[in-house]
């Protein structure tokens, strides 16, 4: 989200508009159907092959002359609380943020969940 000078934020008071959209989108939403509620946003917005229950991802990496076989790994994770989130939260002096910080911060196994992953052998 957007802060009123132009900067991003994590604060929902502060937020005036969205920077960027990074949703998977549920399986079978019409993105130009939805509201102003559930609108795709950002560059999302014109990205051809972000639909609902997909998207596309392309990655350029350099393998720096490297010979032989190569193995590439990669996981799809969910965080529902993002760990600079709930960092800044421990900026305000509150029981309520202390607790949540805590809680956080006791179990970073368990911020994130792995939903899938894949690998390929690349010669």
């Amino acid at each position: 989200m957007e802060h009123h000078s132009g900067g991003p934020t994590t604060g929902l008071l502060r937020a005036v508009t969205y920077l960027k959209d990074n949703r998977l989108l549920p399986r079978g939403f019409d993105r130009d159907a939805g509201g102003p509620d559930v609108a795709v946003r950002g560059e999302a917005e014109t990205d051809a092959d972000f639909v609902g229950g997909a998207d596309r991802v392309r990655f350029m990496v350099d393998a720096g002359g490297a010979t032989g076989e190569l193995e590439v790994v990669a996981e799809l994770w969910y965080q529902p609380v993002g760990f600079r989130w709930a960092q800044n939260l421990s900026l305000y002096d509150a029981p309520e943020t202390r607790r949540f910080v805590a809680w956080f911060d006791a179990m970073p196994e368990s911020s994130a969940l792995r939903l899938a992953e894949g690998n390929a052998h690349l010669p």
